[in-house]
C-alpha cells in the first residue's frame, strides 16, 4: 500500500507534471497559435483541448465529434480503442491523475473559503446528467444535426466545455485581435458555465467531474473491470466507514469500491486504518514477489504437475496463442493506422475511421481481435482447469458469433453474381472474425469432452479428434495476425 500512499500525497504535483508535459507548446502561448504538429494526430488520455496554444494531443472527446459530425465516417477505430485501452487499463485514474481541468477544480478546492462540501444538492440524481451530456451532446446531436452538406457540429466542444473555455477559448482570444472582433453571445454562455464551474469548485468538490464529464463518464464504466481496481479485504474490513467520509466523491468505499463515481485518488486507502483496502496492482505485484521467493518445495511440485497434464499445457499454448494474436491484432491494426496518418497526413476526423458501409465488417474484426485477449487471459488464467472458460466469457463469445453468423447470412443473401461472389470471398478471407469460431469450437467441445468423456466407446479416438480440433483452432488462431502483417507489406509498397 506504499505505493498508493505516495501517490494519494503527491498527486497534485503529478496532474501538474502531466499537464506541463502535454502542453509543452510553449510558443503557442507566447503568441497565441495552435501547434499543429505530427504528435496533434494522437490524443492523450484526459480532457485536454485540441485548441489549447500549448497542446501537443487532442481530446479524445473533441476527435470522437469530429468523426461523428464528418458526413463520410460513423467511426473511428482509433478513438475506440484508445478508449477502450486507457479505460480498461485505468478506469477513472486519468481523472485523478491526468486531466488537466480536474487539476484545476483540486486547486479551487484548496481556496480556503467557507465550509467544504462534498456534494451538490440532489447529488443523487444530479451525478447521472453527464451520461445524458454523453449520449445527446457527443454523439446523438454531432451525428443527427446536420446542415446541408451532411456535417454536423462539435457541439460539447462549443456550447459546454469549462475546459476548453479556459485552456484555449480565452488565452487565444487574449492574445489575438480578429479573435476578440468575431466573438459573440456563445463565448459569453462558454465563460459563464467556465465561472460557474470554478466558483462552485471552491465549495463543493469537482462539480464538472461529478456532473457534466463525458469523458469520465466513459472512464468511469470501465472502473469495475480495468485493471486497475481497488480491492476490499473482506477479514480486515470492519465498516467503520473512515474510507466514505475521507473520499470527496463521497463514495461508500467499503461496499463499492470501483463504483463509476471514484477517481482513483488514493484517499481512501490512505485513511482505512485497518489496511482493508489496496489497489490491484499492489497486490498482483506482492503475489509476484511470494510466488517467486517462495523457497519451499510447493512451486516446484505446480510446475510438475502442470507439465505432466497434457491437457494444461494444450490450454496454455492456446491461451498464448489467443493473447499473443488478440493483442498483435491491435498493434498490428494501430501502427498500420498511424503509417497511414503520418505518411498522407490524413485529417484528424479521418484517423482510422470507416463509413457507414463498412462499420459492421470492422465491429466483427474488433470483436474478434478483444475476444481473442479476454479468452487468452481467462485461459491462462484458469489454466488448471484445461479449456473451462468464465460464465462471462462464454456469453460474450455466444453474442459474438450470433453477430458473426448474421454477418454471414447478410453476405449470402446477396443476389449471386460474380461480383457478389468475389466480394463475398474477399471479405472472409479478410476478416479475422471469422477465424475465430474455429477457437471458440475448441473452447465449446473442450466443455462437451468433460461431460461425455467417460461414457464413450472409444476414448483414443475421441481424444485424437480433440486434438486435431485443437490443432485446427491454434492454426486459424493464427490467421489475423497473417493478415495484418499482409495488409501492412502491401501498404508499403
Amino acid at each position: 500500500m506504499k505505493q498508493d500512499h505516495f501517490s494519494h500525497k503527491f498527486r497534485l504535483w503529478i496532474q501538474a507534471g502531466w499537464f506541463a508535459l502535454t502542453n509543452g507548446y510553449a510558443r503557442g502561448f507566447v503568441k497565441g497559435q495552435i501547434f499543429t504538429g505530427n504528435t496533434k494526430v494522437l490524443c492523450v488520455p484526459g480532457l485536454n483541448c485540441y485548441s489549447c496554444p500549448g497542446a501537443l494531443g487532442a481530446c479524445p472527446i473533441g476527435s470522437l465529434q469530429a468523426v461523428l459530425n464528418n458526413p463520410h465516417y460513423r467511426f473511428s477505430l482509433y478513438l475506440f480503442g484508445f478508449l477502450s485501452m486507457v479505460g480498461v487499463v485505468f478506469g477513472r485514474v486519468v481523472c485523478g491523475f491526468l486531466c488537466p481541468f480536474g487539476l484545476v477544480q483540486d486547486l479551487m478546492y484548496r481556496i480556503p473559503a467557507g465550509r467544504k462540501l462534498k456534494n451538490l444538492p440532489g447529488h443523487r440524481y444530479l451525478k447521472y446528467i453527464r451520461y445524458g451530456i454523453l449520449a445527446v451532446f457527443v454523439i446523438l446531436m454531432p451525428l443527427l444535426l446536420v446542415d446541408v452538406t451532411g456535417t454536423g457540429q462539435p457541439w460539447f466542444c462549443e456550447w459546454i466545455c469549462p475546459g476548453g473555455t479556459l485552456l484555449a477559448g480565452i488565452p487565444l482570444v487574449a492574445m489575438n485581435a480578429s479573435l476578440r472582433s468575431v466573438i459573440g453571445l456563445r463565448f459569453g454562455w462558454k465563460v459563464a458555465i467556465l465561472i460557474v464551474c470554478l466558483l462552485t469548485s471552491i465549495r463543493w468538490y469537482r462539480p464538472f467531474c461529478k456532473y457534466i464529464c463525458p469523458l469520465g463518464a466513459i472512464y468511469g464504466m470501465f472502473n469495475p473491470i480495468s485493471t486497475y481496481r481497488i480491492v476490499v479485504d473482506p477479514d480486515k474490513c470492519v465498516k467503520c466507514g473512515s474510507c466514505q467520509r475521507a473520499c470527496r466523491m463521497d463514495i461508500r468505499t467499503f461496499e463499492t469500491p470501483n463504483s463509476p463515481d471514484c477517481i482513483r485518488c488514493g484517499d481512501c486507502m490512505a485513511a482505512c486504518p485497518t489496511g482493508a483496502l489496496d489497489s490491484s496492482w499492489n497486490l498482483a505485484k506482492a503475489r509476484f514477489t511470494e510466488k517467486h521467493l517462495t523457497v519451499d518445495d510447493a512451486p516446484v511440485k505446480e510446475k510438475e504437475t502442470v507439465q505432466s497434464n497434457p491437457e494444461v499445457k494444450r490450454t496454455i499454448a492456446l491461451g498464448i496463442l489467443m493473447l499473443v494474436c488478440g493483442i498483435s491484432s491491435v498493434i498490428c491494426g494501430t501502427f498500420l493506422t498511424l503509417y497511414l496518418e503520418f505518411t498522407n497526413r490524413l485529417s484528424l476526423e479521418a484517423m482510422a475511421a470507416v463509413g457507414p458501409q463498412s462499420l459492421i465488417l470492422e465491429t466483427v474484426k474488433i470483436g474478434a481481435a478483444v475476444l481473442m485477449t479476454v479468452t487468452g487471459f481467462i485461459l491462462l488464467r484458469n489454466r488448471n482447469d484445461g479449456f473451462r472458460v468464465s460464465g462471462a466469457a462464454q456469453k460474450l463469445w455466444i453474442a459474438y458469433l450470433i453477430v458473426t453468423v448474421m454477418f454471414v447470412i447478410c453476405i449470402v443473401l446477396i443476389p449471386l453474381n460474380p461480383l457478389s461472389l468475389s466480394l463475398m470471398f474477399t471479405g472472409l478471407s479478410n476478416n479475422p472474425g471469422m477465424m475465430v469460431i474455429l477457437p471458440m469450437c475448441a473452447i465449446l467441445a473442450s466443455m462437451l469432452k468433460r461431460r461425455i468423456e467417460g461414457k464413450v466407446k472409444h476414448p483414443k479416438l475421441f481424444a485424437f479428434g480433440f486434438d486435431l480440433l485443437y490443432i485446427i483452432a491454434a492454426v486459424c488462431t493464427v490467421y489475423p495476425v497473417y493478415l495484418a502483417v499482409l495488409s501492412t507489406s502491401i501498404i508499403k509498397r
